[in-house]
């Protein structure tokens, strides 16, 4: 039997501050360890020809970018952190903004999914900074 080791991880920010509709509101970033990087970002409205940008064109409610990428940097990412490891943090209060994420880890077994309000713990921050940094993307990706 082999252990049961992560390869996809899918965060899901929510924000929880007042927005205008030309702002993302929630972000969901989704990372294989076969290199691929999909970000959908999404407004806090119903309609999307609700609101109209400066260049007259009808803003999209989401939005989703993906990367393929070839020398596989998120393979790494898999290794440098254990995942499994990953749970809320102890102290998981409320941010001021109102802000929540949930998670969710794909394994080769069982997936694990969970969800707070502060950065998950023992390393949650910094393998928010290492994912920020894995890629040049066409949004930053919001994550805990």
């Amino acid at each position: 039997m082999q252990p049961v080791t992560a390869n996809a991880v899918e965060i899901k920010y929510m924000s929880g501050a007042l927005m205008s509709a030309e702002e993302f509101g929630v972000c969901t970033i989704y990372i294989s360890a076969k290199g691929v990087i999909r970000t959908t970002f999404e407004r806090n409205m119903k309609y999307s020809d609700a609101v109209e940008d400066a260049d007259m064109n009808f803003m999209p409610v989401k939005v989703t970018y993906e990367y393929r990428l070839k020398n596989n940097v998120t393979a790494e990412l898999f290794e440098e952190f254990n995942l499994l490891e990953l749970k809320p943090s102890q102290f998981d209060e409320p941010a001021c903004d109102g802000g929540s994420w949930q998670m969710k880890i794909y394994t080769n077994g069982v997936n694990y999914k969970f969800k707070g309000f502060m950065a998950p713990e023992p390393f949650g921050a910094e393998l928010a900074e290492r994912i920020r940094n894995l890629i040049s993307y066409q949004i930053e990706p919001i994550l805990f």
